[in-house]
């Protein structure tokens, strides 16, 4: 454990008993070539941040951006973290403690395939995206260990599909991915053994579907890229239905900027947030009851990181009032508090990220 600027992190906390509850961590992955580590950042109850220490994930990672979402996963409480190593085809699995501040590496796993860049946790299922082989293998969590489910490797839509995030519909029937490259999302029912159905694979509502999120009710809502061109990405949200298929509620509603890859979405739900890596932005929606996106801002410029910023993942704290921001143009974690509106205001806080840092969680 890297445990520079944690004594004063934990003498800052423990001083403040009264607003202890407030705490919590942001985990940024360095995806370093050599060893690859879960940078945990202290969150505080007013948002603002502070470095604390660093966790080795037992493998390494590949220097640069994955181009996806969700590199380090969590169960609903915390207490499990979920982490890839893309350089060495791995993901390791981690028990948190005090705020999910300390974590304790349990196993470490072959994925099964090249290039883990995703990960998702449904209660004890756990599937990895394997984005160099374009697959998506299987895994149960017994106690500490991963446990490989026998036979549960799929292959996606095809060879070369540039997919970007696999992820579980909140009730756990469905499992998601994105396929840049064949502007496709795909839908895999799970089974009640762990292992997954035929694929659905159908056409997103724009072009480069990226990240996702779904909403607790199932609304699923997805970032569009449209290749990066300028001002062209968009925003969708679907509906998935019994049998596996899309149902498009709001169809590539503009963000009028660019290279859009990231979704957040607040606890209550009622808004959502695309980050713009063109354009250094975020451009926000409201999110109505069936689901139906509507822009805040007419210019699509919600949230601005400034001059050089590209930001990438993005997600809220628990209480969903500050939005924390990957930012890889300046190599920061940004922060934001976001309005009764759905505005943001950006806060000052900030924490420096090693160059190639990939993939953001909150806690």
């Amino acid at each position: 454990m890297n445990t520079r600027f944690a004594s004063f992190a934990l003498t800052a906390a423990l001083a403040a008993p009264a607003v202890a509850q407030g705490l919590g961590a942001v985990y940024t992955l360095d995806n370093d070539t050599q060893d690859n580590r879960i940078a945990v950042t202290l969150r505080l109850p007013n948002g603002n941040l502070l470095p604390f220490a660093s966790f080795a994930t037992g493998g390494t990672g590949t220097g640069g951006g994955l181009g996806s979402q969700g590199a380090i996963a969590a169960s609903p409480n915390g207490d499990v973290l979920l982490a890839v190593n893309p350089g060495s085809d791995e993901v390791a699995l981690f028990r948190s403690f005090f705020f999910g501040l300390f974590l304790l590496r349990q196993d470490v796993e072959s994925t099964g395939g090249d290039r883990p860049t995703s990960v998702a946790m449904h209660r004890r299922l756990v599937y990895v995206l394997n984005a160099g082989s374009d697959t998506v293998r299987g895994f149960r969590r017994n106690g500490g260990n991963l446990v490989p489910i026998p036979g549960a490797t799929y292959g996606l839509s095809g060879p070369g599909v540039a997919a970007a995030q696999v992820g579980f519909s909140p009730d756990g029937d469905f499992l998601v991915v994105t396929e840049r490259a064949t502007d496709t999302i795909g839908v895999f029912p799970v089974l009640p053994n762990g292992t997954l159905g035929a694929g659905v694979f159908q056409p997103s509502a724009g072009a480069t579907p990226f990240g996702f999120l779904f909403r607790d009710d199932g609304t699923l809502v997805v970032s569009e890229a449209a290749g990066g061109a300028p001002g062209a990405s968009v925003v969708s949200s679907y509906r998935i239905q019994p049998n596996g298929a899309l149902q498009v509620i709001s169809a590539a509603v503009p963000t009028n900027q660019s290279a859009a890859c990231w979704i957040a979405i607040p606890r209550n739900g009622d808004f959502a947030y695309a980050t713009n890596t063109g354009d250094g932005t975020l451009t926000g929606y409201g999110l109505d009851a069936n689901g139906a996106l509507t822009p805040l801002d007419a210019n699509g410029i919600t949230g601005d990181l400034g001059a050089g910023a590209a930001p990438l993942d993005a997600e809220f704290s628990p209480n969903g009032r500050f939005l924390y921001v990957l930012d890889s143009g300046n190599d920061r974690i940004r922060a934001f508090w976001r309005q009764n509106d759905g505005s943001l205001i950006a806060l000052a806080t900030s924490v420096a990220q090693p160059n190639g840092t990939a993939g953001l969680l909150v806690r």
